[in-house]
Protein backbone atom coordinates (compact mmCIF):
# COMPACT_ATOMS: atom_id res chain seq x y z
CA UNK A 1 0.00 0.00 0.00
CA UNK A 2 2.81 2.42 0.82
CA UNK A 3 4.30 2.12 -2.67
CA UNK A 4 1.26 3.51 -4.48
CA UNK A 5 1.59 6.82 -6.29
CA UNK A 6 -0.76 8.65 -8.65
CA UNK A 7 -1.10 6.96 -12.01
CA UNK A 8 0.11 7.85 -15.48
CA UNK A 9 -1.65 10.16 -17.90
CA UNK A 10 -0.18 9.93 -21.38
CA UNK A 11 -1.72 13.11 -22.81
CA UNK A 12 -4.05 13.75 -25.70
CA UNK A 13 -3.28 13.54 -29.42
CA UNK A 14 -2.54 16.68 -31.39
CA UNK A 15 -3.19 16.85 -35.10
CA UNK A 16 -0.89 14.45 -36.99
CA UNK A 17 -0.64 12.05 -34.05
CA UNK A 18 1.65 14.29 -31.95
CA UNK A 19 0.97 14.26 -28.23
CA UNK A 20 -0.38 17.49 -26.73
CA UNK A 21 1.36 18.67 -23.54
CA UNK A 22 -0.34 17.83 -20.30
CA UNK A 23 -0.75 21.54 -19.53
CA UNK A 24 -0.24 24.52 -21.82
CA UNK A 25 -0.67 28.15 -20.79
CA UNK A 26 -0.56 30.80 -23.49
CA UNK A 27 -0.34 34.54 -22.83
CA UNK A 28 -1.51 34.38 -19.21
CA UNK A 29 -2.03 37.85 -17.78
CA UNK A 30 -3.30 38.88 -14.36
CA UNK A 31 -3.44 42.37 -12.86
CA UNK A 32 -4.33 43.59 -9.38
CA UNK A 33 -5.36 47.18 -9.80
CA UNK A 34 -2.53 49.00 -11.55
CA UNK A 35 -0.03 46.22 -10.78
CA UNK A 36 0.39 43.55 -13.48
CA UNK A 37 1.55 40.46 -11.60
CA UNK A 38 1.72 38.11 -14.61
CA UNK A 39 2.18 39.56 -18.07
CA UNK A 40 1.72 37.37 -21.17
CA UNK A 41 3.38 34.24 -19.72
CA UNK A 42 3.59 31.01 -21.74
CA UNK A 43 4.23 27.67 -20.04
CA UNK A 44 4.08 23.99 -21.00
CA UNK A 45 4.34 20.88 -18.84
CA UNK A 46 4.63 17.42 -20.36
CA UNK A 47 3.59 14.17 -18.71
CA UNK A 48 6.42 12.94 -16.51
CA UNK A 49 8.22 16.30 -16.64
CA UNK A 50 9.33 18.59 -13.80
CA UNK A 51 9.33 22.27 -14.79
CA UNK A 52 11.20 24.56 -12.43
CA UNK A 53 9.84 28.12 -12.12
CA UNK A 54 12.27 30.63 -10.62
CA UNK A 55 12.35 34.35 -10.02
CA UNK A 56 12.68 36.92 -7.27
CA UNK A 57 9.89 37.67 -4.82
CA UNK A 58 7.29 39.65 -6.75
CA UNK A 59 8.28 38.08 -10.09
CA UNK A 60 4.80 36.52 -10.47
CA UNK A 61 5.50 32.90 -9.49
CA UNK A 62 2.73 32.57 -6.92
CA UNK A 63 0.18 34.36 -9.11
CA UNK A 64 1.06 32.01 -11.99
CA UNK A 65 0.56 29.05 -9.66
CA UNK A 66 -2.82 30.36 -8.55
CA UNK A 67 -3.91 30.77 -12.18
CA UNK A 68 -2.85 27.23 -13.06
CA UNK A 69 -4.69 25.66 -10.12
CA UNK A 70 -7.89 27.66 -10.61
CA UNK A 71 -7.66 29.96 -7.58
CA UNK A 72 -7.55 32.99 -9.89
CA UNK A 73 -9.10 33.62 -13.29
CA UNK A 74 -6.75 35.16 -15.88
CA UNK A 75 -7.53 38.58 -17.33
CA UNK A 76 -6.17 37.32 -20.66
CA UNK A 77 -4.68 34.14 -22.05
CA UNK A 78 -5.74 30.50 -22.12
CA UNK A 79 -5.05 27.28 -20.23
CA UNK A 80 -5.29 23.87 -21.91
CA UNK A 81 -5.30 20.48 -20.21
CA UNK A 82 -4.52 17.51 -22.50
CA UNK A 83 -5.09 19.84 -25.46
CA UNK A 84 -8.55 20.96 -24.29
CA UNK A 85 -9.24 24.55 -23.14
CA UNK A 86 -10.35 24.87 -19.51
CA UNK A 87 -11.74 27.86 -17.64
CA UNK A 88 -13.41 28.50 -14.28
CA UNK A 89 -12.30 25.04 -13.24
CA UNK A 90 -12.00 23.27 -9.92
CA UNK A 91 -8.45 21.93 -9.78
CA UNK A 92 -9.24 18.83 -7.71
CA UNK A 93 -11.81 17.64 -10.26
CA UNK A 94 -9.13 17.80 -12.98
CA UNK A 95 -6.45 16.04 -10.94
CA UNK A 96 -4.49 19.22 -10.21
CA UNK A 97 -3.23 20.09 -6.74
CA UNK A 98 -0.83 22.61 -5.26
CA UNK A 99 1.36 22.73 -2.19
CA UNK A 100 1.14 26.39 -1.28
CA UNK A 101 3.89 28.41 0.35
CA UNK A 102 1.43 29.58 3.00
CA UNK A 103 -0.11 26.59 4.73
CA UNK A 104 -3.80 25.77 4.23
CA UNK A 105 -4.17 23.46 7.21
CA UNK A 106 -6.76 23.30 10.00
CA UNK A 107 -4.72 23.58 13.17
CA UNK A 108 -7.24 22.02 15.53
CA UNK A 109 -7.79 18.96 13.30
CA UNK A 110 -5.57 15.88 13.33
CA UNK A 111 -2.86 15.02 10.84
CA UNK A 112 -5.08 12.30 9.33
CA UNK A 113 -8.05 14.65 8.95
CA UNK A 114 -5.94 17.31 7.25
CA UNK A 115 -4.44 14.85 4.76
CA UNK A 116 -7.93 13.63 3.75
CA UNK A 117 -9.81 16.91 4.20
CA UNK A 118 -10.76 17.33 0.54
CA UNK A 119 -12.30 13.86 0.27
CA UNK A 120 -13.20 12.36 3.62
CA UNK A 121 -13.94 8.62 3.19
CA UNK A 122 -17.37 7.46 4.26
CA UNK A 123 -20.96 7.14 3.20
CA UNK A 124 -23.36 10.11 3.32
CA UNK A 125 -22.90 11.86 6.67
CA UNK A 126 -20.96 8.97 8.22
CA UNK A 127 -17.19 9.22 8.17
CA UNK A 128 -15.07 6.08 7.98
CA UNK A 129 -12.36 6.91 10.48
CA UNK A 130 -10.47 3.67 9.91
CA UNK A 131 -10.21 4.44 6.21
CA UNK A 132 -9.16 8.04 6.93
CA UNK A 133 -6.25 6.75 8.97
CA UNK A 134 -5.31 4.19 6.31
CA UNK A 135 -5.39 6.74 3.47
CA UNK A 136 -3.48 9.32 5.49
CA UNK A 137 -0.81 6.79 6.41
CA UNK A 138 -0.53 5.76 2.74
CA UNK A 139 0.31 9.26 1.56
CA UNK A 140 2.53 10.07 4.52
CA UNK A 141 4.47 6.86 3.86
CA UNK A 142 4.97 7.90 0.22
CA UNK A 143 6.98 10.90 1.42
CA UNK A 144 8.51 9.03 4.36
CA UNK A 145 6.87 11.19 7.03
CA UNK A 146 6.57 9.38 10.35
CA UNK A 147 3.96 11.58 12.02
CA UNK A 148 1.37 10.81 14.68
CA UNK A 149 -1.92 10.57 12.77
CA UNK A 150 -3.91 11.74 15.79
CA UNK A 151 -1.75 14.75 16.64
CA UNK A 152 -3.41 18.14 16.05
CA UNK A 153 -1.57 19.93 13.26
CA UNK A 154 -1.11 23.05 15.40
CA UNK A 155 1.16 20.99 17.70
CA UNK A 156 3.58 20.19 14.85
CA UNK A 157 6.69 22.12 13.90
CA UNK A 158 6.67 24.23 10.74
CA UNK A 159 8.63 21.56 8.87
CA UNK A 160 6.25 18.81 9.94
CA UNK A 161 3.28 20.90 8.84
CA UNK A 162 4.95 21.23 5.44
CA UNK A 163 5.03 17.42 5.15
CA UNK A 164 1.30 17.26 5.94
CA UNK A 165 0.65 19.79 3.15
CA UNK A 166 2.59 17.66 0.67
CA UNK A 167 0.78 14.46 1.68
CA UNK A 168 -2.59 16.23 1.35
CA UNK A 169 -1.72 17.41 -2.17
CA UNK A 170 -0.65 13.92 -3.25
CA UNK A 171 -4.12 12.71 -2.34
CA UNK A 172 -5.64 15.15 -4.85
CA UNK A 173 -3.18 15.21 -7.76
CA UNK A 174 -3.12 12.52 -10.44
CA UNK A 175 -2.23 14.82 -13.38
CA UNK A 176 -0.41 17.94 -12.24
CA UNK A 177 1.24 18.72 -8.91
CA UNK A 178 2.43 22.28 -8.25
CA UNK A 179 4.96 22.67 -5.45
CA UNK A 180 5.48 26.24 -4.21
CA UNK A 181 8.60 26.40 -2.02
CA UNK A 182 7.98 22.87 -0.66
CA UNK A 183 11.40 22.58 1.01
CA UNK A 184 11.52 25.96 2.73
CA UNK A 185 11.17 24.36 6.19
CA UNK A 186 12.82 21.01 5.50
CA UNK A 187 16.35 20.00 6.42
CA UNK A 188 18.74 18.22 4.05
CA UNK A 189 17.58 14.62 4.71
CA UNK A 190 13.89 15.61 4.41
CA UNK A 191 14.64 17.42 1.15
CA UNK A 192 16.39 14.39 -0.29
CA UNK A 193 13.44 12.24 0.72
CA UNK A 194 11.05 14.62 -1.04
CA UNK A 195 13.21 14.60 -4.18
CA UNK A 196 13.01 10.82 -4.19
CA UNK A 197 9.21 11.10 -4.12
CA UNK A 198 9.25 13.62 -6.98
CA UNK A 199 11.42 11.30 -9.09
CA UNK A 200 9.06 8.37 -8.49
CA UNK A 201 6.04 10.48 -9.42
CA UNK A 202 7.81 11.65 -12.55
CA UNK A 203 8.48 8.05 -13.56
CA UNK A 204 4.75 7.33 -13.26
CA UNK A 205 3.89 10.20 -15.62
CA UNK A 206 2.79 12.92 -13.20
CA UNK A 207 3.55 16.43 -14.45
CA UNK A 208 5.02 18.79 -11.86
CA UNK A 209 5.83 22.47 -11.47
CA UNK A 210 8.54 23.10 -8.90
CA UNK A 211 8.77 26.69 -7.61
CA UNK A 212 11.81 27.35 -5.45
CA UNK A 213 14.33 29.98 -4.41
CA UNK A 214 16.94 27.26 -3.90
CA UNK A 215 18.82 27.18 -7.18
CA UNK A 216 20.70 23.98 -6.31
CA UNK A 217 17.38 22.20 -5.82
CA UNK A 218 16.01 23.43 -9.13
CA UNK A 219 19.00 22.05 -11.00
CA UNK A 220 18.82 18.80 -9.07
CA UNK A 221 15.16 18.04 -9.78
CA UNK A 222 13.93 20.07 -12.79
CA UNK A 223 14.04 18.95 -16.44
CA UNK A 224 13.19 22.42 -17.75
CA UNK A 225 13.54 25.87 -16.15
CA UNK A 226 11.34 28.93 -16.71
CA UNK A 227 12.61 32.30 -15.43
CA UNK A 228 10.17 35.06 -14.43
CA UNK A 229 11.05 38.67 -13.70
CA UNK A 230 8.61 41.51 -12.98
CA UNK A 231 5.70 39.39 -14.25
CA UNK A 232 7.31 38.49 -17.59
CA UNK A 233 8.78 35.22 -18.77
CA UNK A 234 12.37 36.23 -19.59
CA UNK A 235 13.73 32.78 -20.51
CA UNK A 236 12.94 29.09 -20.62
CA UNK A 237 15.36 26.27 -21.43
CA UNK A 238 16.23 22.69 -20.54
CA UNK A 239 18.09 22.76 -17.22
CA UNK A 240 21.20 21.30 -18.86
CA UNK A 241 21.39 24.27 -21.26
CA UNK A 242 21.06 27.10 -18.71
CA UNK A 243 24.25 27.86 -16.73
CA UNK A 244 23.70 28.74 -13.11
CA UNK A 245 25.41 32.13 -13.25
CA UNK A 246 23.28 33.13 -16.22
CA UNK A 247 20.15 31.93 -14.44
CA UNK A 248 20.89 34.05 -11.37
CA UNK A 249 21.48 37.13 -13.49
CA UNK A 250 18.27 36.52 -15.43
CA UNK A 251 16.37 36.35 -12.14
CA UNK A 252 17.64 39.61 -10.69
CA UNK A 253 18.30 41.50 -13.94
CA UNK A 254 21.86 42.34 -12.97
CA UNK A 255 25.18 40.60 -12.24
CA UNK A 256 25.06 38.73 -8.91
CA UNK A 257 27.88 39.45 -6.51
CA UNK A 258 30.25 36.59 -5.81
CA UNK A 259 31.56 38.26 -2.64
CA UNK A 260 31.34 36.33 0.58
CA UNK A 261 29.61 38.14 3.43
CA UNK A 262 32.16 40.10 5.46
CA UNK A 263 31.47 39.11 9.06
CA UNK A 264 34.58 40.57 10.70
CA UNK A 265 36.25 39.16 13.80
CA UNK A 266 34.56 38.61 17.19
CA UNK A 267 35.82 40.24 20.38
CA UNK A 268 36.50 38.35 23.61
CA UNK A 269 33.48 39.88 25.40
CA UNK A 270 30.60 37.41 25.88
CA UNK A 271 27.25 38.99 25.03
CA UNK A 272 25.02 35.92 25.44
CA UNK A 273 25.74 32.98 27.72
CA UNK A 274 23.47 29.95 28.11
CA UNK A 275 24.19 27.35 30.80
CA UNK A 276 22.55 23.92 31.14
CA UNK A 277 19.27 24.95 29.53
CA UNK A 278 16.59 22.25 29.31
CA UNK A 279 12.94 22.18 28.26
CA UNK A 280 11.03 18.91 28.65
CA UNK A 281 11.56 16.53 25.72
CA UNK A 282 12.61 19.30 23.30
CA UNK A 283 16.22 19.81 24.39
CA UNK A 284 18.40 18.94 27.36
CA UNK A 285 21.40 20.49 29.09
CA UNK A 286 22.46 22.88 26.32
CA UNK A 287 25.24 25.37 27.01
CA UNK A 288 26.68 27.94 24.60
CA UNK A 289 28.29 31.35 24.38
CA UNK A 290 28.09 34.10 21.74
CA UNK A 291 30.66 36.90 21.84
CA UNK A 292 30.24 40.42 20.55
CA UNK A 293 30.75 40.46 16.81
CA UNK A 294 30.35 36.68 16.59
CA UNK A 295 27.84 34.69 14.55
CA UNK A 296 27.07 31.27 16.00
CA UNK A 297 24.99 28.96 13.80
CA UNK A 298 22.70 26.19 15.05
CA UNK A 299 22.53 23.20 12.70
CA UNK A 300 20.48 20.01 12.99
CA UNK A 301 17.69 17.97 11.51
CA UNK A 302 13.98 18.66 11.90
CA UNK A 303 13.05 17.87 15.49
CA UNK A 304 16.57 18.42 16.80
CA UNK A 305 15.31 21.24 19.05
CA UNK A 306 16.82 24.29 17.32
CA UNK A 307 13.67 26.46 17.24
CA UNK A 308 12.63 25.32 20.70
CA UNK A 309 16.06 26.27 22.07
CA UNK A 310 16.11 29.83 20.71
CA UNK A 311 12.49 30.35 21.80
CA UNK A 312 13.40 29.25 25.32
CA UNK A 313 16.44 31.54 25.39
CA UNK A 314 14.18 34.47 24.50
CA UNK A 315 11.57 33.49 27.11
CA UNK A 316 8.88 32.28 24.69
CA UNK A 317 8.72 28.85 26.34
CA UNK A 318 9.43 27.60 29.84
CA UNK A 319 12.83 26.09 30.57
CA UNK A 320 15.30 25.29 33.31
CA UNK A 321 18.84 26.63 33.32
CA UNK A 322 20.47 30.04 33.31
CA UNK A 323 20.91 32.79 30.70
CA UNK A 324 23.13 35.87 30.93
CA UNK A 325 22.95 38.90 28.64
CA UNK A 326 26.04 41.12 28.70
CA UNK A 327 26.95 39.69 32.08
CA UNK A 328 23.48 40.17 33.61
CA UNK A 329 21.69 37.03 34.80
CA UNK A 330 18.07 36.94 33.58
CA UNK A 331 16.39 34.70 36.20
CA UNK A 332 12.77 34.74 35.00
CA UNK A 333 12.99 35.37 31.28
CA UNK A 334 10.19 37.00 29.37
CA UNK A 335 10.36 38.58 25.90
CA UNK A 336 9.94 41.97 27.59
CA UNK A 337 12.98 41.29 29.81
CA UNK A 338 15.10 40.24 26.84
CA UNK A 339 14.02 43.19 24.73
CA UNK A 340 14.83 45.59 27.58
CA UNK A 341 18.34 44.09 27.69
CA UNK A 342 18.77 44.68 23.96
CA UNK A 343 17.98 41.22 22.60
CA UNK A 344 16.08 40.97 19.29
CA UNK A 345 14.26 37.85 18.11
CA UNK A 346 13.18 37.13 14.51
CA UNK A 347 10.95 34.00 14.43
CA UNK A 348 10.86 31.24 11.84
CA UNK A 349 7.33 31.94 10.62
CA UNK A 350 7.15 35.68 9.93
CA UNK A 351 3.44 35.67 9.07
CA UNK A 352 2.18 33.76 12.11
CA UNK A 353 4.63 34.93 14.76
CA UNK A 354 6.44 38.01 13.48
CA UNK A 355 4.36 40.45 11.48
CA UNK A 356 1.01 42.13 12.09
CA UNK A 357 -0.18 41.17 8.63
CA UNK A 358 -3.22 43.45 8.33
CA UNK A 359 -1.54 46.48 9.88
CA UNK A 360 0.37 49.10 7.87
CA UNK A 361 4.04 48.79 7.04
CA UNK A 362 4.63 51.86 9.23
CA UNK A 363 3.30 50.16 12.37
CA UNK A 364 5.20 46.94 11.69
CA UNK A 365 8.47 48.83 11.32
CA UNK A 366 8.11 50.84 14.53
CA UNK A 367 6.47 48.25 16.83
CA UNK A 368 9.69 47.37 18.68
CA UNK A 369 10.45 51.04 19.38
CA UNK A 370 6.91 51.96 20.40
CA UNK A 371 7.85 52.62 24.04
CA UNK A 372 10.19 55.41 22.93
CA UNK A 373 7.62 56.82 20.50
CA UNK A 374 4.80 56.78 23.08
CA UNK A 375 6.64 59.40 25.10
CA UNK A 376 6.42 61.70 22.08
CA UNK A 377 2.72 61.25 21.30
CA UNK A 378 0.68 64.32 20.41
CA UNK A 379 -3.16 64.36 20.39
CA UNK A 380 -4.46 64.40 16.85
CA UNK A 381 -0.98 63.86 15.38
CA UNK A 382 -0.05 60.37 16.59
CA UNK A 383 3.49 59.41 17.51
CA UNK A 384 5.93 62.12 16.58
CA UNK A 385 8.71 60.78 14.42
CA UNK A 386 7.00 57.45 13.70
CA UNK A 387 6.72 58.06 9.96
CA UNK A 388 10.24 59.45 9.83
CA UNK A 389 11.56 56.41 11.67
CA UNK A 390 9.69 54.01 9.37
CA UNK A 391 10.82 55.89 6.27
CA UNK A 392 14.45 55.70 7.40
CA UNK A 393 14.22 51.91 7.86
CA UNK A 394 12.65 51.52 4.42
CA UNK A 395 15.45 53.54 2.84
CA UNK A 396 18.31 51.90 4.74
CA UNK A 397 17.14 48.33 4.08
CA UNK A 398 15.74 49.06 0.61
CA UNK A 399 12.31 47.69 1.51
CA UNK A 400 10.23 47.85 -1.66
CA UNK A 401 6.65 48.89 -0.83
CA UNK A 402 3.96 51.09 -2.42
CA UNK A 403 3.77 53.20 0.72
CA UNK A 404 4.04 53.16 4.50
CA UNK A 405 0.27 52.83 4.96
CA UNK A 406 -0.27 49.66 2.89
CA UNK A 407 -0.81 46.45 4.90
CA UNK A 408 2.44 44.51 5.30
CA UNK A 409 0.91 41.37 3.77
CA UNK A 410 0.91 43.20 0.40
CA UNK A 411 4.73 43.14 0.32
CA UNK A 412 6.71 40.31 -1.26
CA UNK A 413 8.19 37.69 1.08
CA UNK A 414 11.70 39.13 0.90
CA UNK A 415 10.49 42.64 1.69
CA UNK A 416 8.35 41.36 4.55
CA UNK A 417 11.46 39.74 6.01
CA UNK A 418 13.50 42.91 5.61
CA UNK A 419 10.70 44.85 7.33
CA UNK A 420 10.77 42.41 10.24
CA UNK A 421 14.54 42.74 10.56
CA UNK A 422 14.25 46.52 10.30
CA UNK A 423 11.78 46.62 13.17
CA UNK A 424 14.37 45.13 15.51
CA UNK A 425 17.32 47.11 14.19
CA UNK A 426 15.45 50.25 15.28
CA UNK A 427 16.26 49.36 18.92
CA UNK A 428 19.98 48.86 18.13
CA UNK A 429 20.13 45.37 19.68
CA UNK A 430 23.17 43.97 21.46
CA UNK A 431 22.15 40.40 20.63
CA UNK A 432 20.15 39.16 17.63
CA UNK A 433 18.51 35.74 17.56
CA UNK A 434 17.47 34.72 14.04
CA UNK A 435 15.40 31.60 13.34
CA UNK A 436 15.73 30.79 9.60
CA UNK A 437 15.96 34.48 8.58
CA UNK A 438 16.06 33.78 4.81
CA UNK A 439 13.31 31.15 4.68
CA UNK A 440 11.19 31.53 1.55
CA UNK A 441 12.93 34.54 0.04
CA UNK A 442 14.66 34.99 -3.29
CA UNK A 443 18.35 35.15 -4.12
CA UNK A 444 18.48 38.95 -4.32
CA UNK A 445 16.80 39.52 -0.94
CA UNK A 446 18.86 36.71 0.58
CA UNK A 447 22.06 38.41 -0.59
CA UNK A 448 20.95 41.65 1.08
CA UNK A 449 20.03 39.95 4.37
CA UNK A 450 23.37 38.11 4.43
CA UNK A 451 25.10 41.47 4.01
CA UNK A 452 22.96 42.93 6.81
CA UNK A 453 23.84 40.09 9.20
CA UNK A 454 27.51 40.56 8.33
CA UNK A 455 27.21 44.28 9.06
CA UNK A 456 25.62 43.55 12.44
CA UNK A 457 28.56 41.32 13.35
CA UNK A 458 31.11 43.90 12.19
CA UNK A 459 29.36 46.49 14.37
CA UNK A 460 29.78 44.27 17.43
CA UNK A 461 26.33 42.66 17.64
CA UNK A 462 26.27 39.04 18.83
CA UNK A 463 24.21 36.82 16.49
CA UNK A 464 22.73 33.40 17.25
CA UNK A 465 21.27 31.99 14.05
CA UNK A 466 19.23 28.91 13.11
CA UNK A 467 19.16 27.92 9.44
CA UNK A 468 17.86 24.93 7.53
CA UNK A 469 20.44 25.72 4.82
CA UNK A 470 23.82 24.40 5.84
CA UNK A 471 25.64 26.38 3.08
CA UNK A 472 24.17 29.56 4.57
CA UNK A 473 25.53 28.75 8.03
CA UNK A 474 28.90 27.83 6.55
CA UNK A 475 29.06 31.16 4.74
CA UNK A 476 28.04 33.38 7.67
CA UNK A 477 28.93 31.66 10.95
CA UNK A 478 32.18 31.86 12.85
CA UNK A 479 31.18 28.68 14.69
CA UNK A 480 28.47 26.06 14.13
CA UNK A 481 26.88 24.08 16.97
CA UNK A 482 25.18 20.83 15.96
CA UNK A 483 22.03 19.75 17.78
CA UNK A 484 20.82 16.17 17.63
CA UNK A 485 17.75 14.87 19.46
CA UNK A 486 17.72 17.88 21.75
CA UNK A 487 21.40 17.79 22.69
CA UNK A 488 24.37 19.86 21.54
CA UNK A 489 26.74 17.18 20.26
CA UNK A 490 29.54 19.14 18.55
CA UNK A 491 30.90 22.58 17.81
CA UNK A 492 32.90 23.38 14.69
CA UNK A 493 35.04 26.29 13.59
CA UNK A 494 36.01 27.42 10.09
CA UNK A 495 36.87 25.88 7.69
CA UNK A 496 33.72 23.76 7.89
CA UNK A 497 33.31 20.31 6.37
CA UNK A 498 29.62 19.83 5.41
CA UNK A 499 29.92 16.05 5.37
CA UNK A 500 31.14 15.95 8.95
CA UNK A 501 28.43 18.37 10.13
CA UNK A 502 25.69 16.31 8.46
CA UNK A 503 27.19 13.14 9.93
CA UNK A 504 26.95 14.53 13.46
CA UNK A 505 23.46 15.90 12.84
CA UNK A 506 22.10 12.60 11.50
CA UNK A 507 24.15 9.96 13.31
CA UNK A 508 22.68 7.95 16.13
CA UNK A 509 26.18 7.28 17.46
CA UNK A 510 27.32 8.92 20.67
CA UNK A 511 30.83 9.86 19.50
CA UNK A 512 31.45 13.57 19.15
CA UNK A 513 34.38 15.67 17.97
CA UNK A 514 37.15 16.98 20.21
CA UNK A 515 35.52 20.40 20.02
CA UNK A 516 32.42 19.34 21.91
CA UNK A 517 29.91 21.79 23.32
Amino acid sequence: MTDTVPGRHDGAQRGGGQLAPLVRAVGLTKAFGATIAVNGVDLEVECGQVVGVVGENGAGKTTLKNLLCGLLAPDAGTIELDGQPVSNFRAAELGIAAVHQEFSLFGSLSVAENVCISNLPGRRALINWREIRAVAREYLDIIGAQLDLDAPVESLSTGEQQLVEIAKALGQADRLLILDEPTASLTEPERERLFGVIRRLRERGLGMIFISHFIDEVYEIADYIVVLRDGYRVDGRPASELPRRELEELMVGRPVSERKADTGMPTDEVALRVENLSSGPDFTDVSLEVRRGEIVGLAGLMGAGRTELVEAIYGLRSSEGRVWVSGTLVPHRTPADMKRLGVAFVPEDRRRHGLFSVRPVRENLTAAAIARLVRRWLPGFGFRGERASAKKIVENLRVVCPGLEVPVWALSGGNQQKALLGRWLAIQPQVCIFDDPTRGIDIGAKEEIHALIGQLARNGTAVLMVSSELPELMQLAHHIIVLRQGRAVAKFSKPFDPRVIIQYAASAAEEVSDDVV
